[in-house]
Parts: structure tokens; sequence; C-alpha cells
């Protein structure tokens, strides 16, 4: 079945990182659970720890625009 549509709105940013950490990523990725590419898990793991520095009061939440 095909994901929906992303109903929010996203951006684009390029992320280069170590050999080394890219195969970390590529090994999540073959199990599955964080995404089903290095890409994916990348995502994942970016979202889970800008959420935990929001609720360590690191980052504040902005009102909208």
């Amino acid at each position: 079945m095909p994901r929906r549509a992303n109903e929010n709105k996203t951006g684009r940013i390029f992320v280069s990182t170590s050999a080394e950490v890219l195969r970390y990523l590529e090994e999540l990725a073959k199990i599955g659970i964080h995404g089903k590419t290095a890409s994916e898990v990348a995502k994942t793991l970016i979202g889970y720890e800008v959420e935990r520095l929001v609720r360590e009061g690191v980052i504040k939440i902005r009102a909208g625009p």
C-alpha cells in the first residue's frame, strides 16, 4: 500500500557524514525499524534528537510564522 502524501510543509537539507556513520545508517536500514534506506534512518534519528532537545528545554518551540 503506498504512503499518503506528507501533509506537513517540508524542507530539504543535504548532510555529509563519515563513511563509518554511513555504514551504521545502512546497517540500521537493513533492520528496517527506523527506515528502509540510510536517508530514511538519518531523517528519523534527526527527528528523534530534535524532539529530545525540545523535551529537555534545549530548544524552545517558537510560534508559527
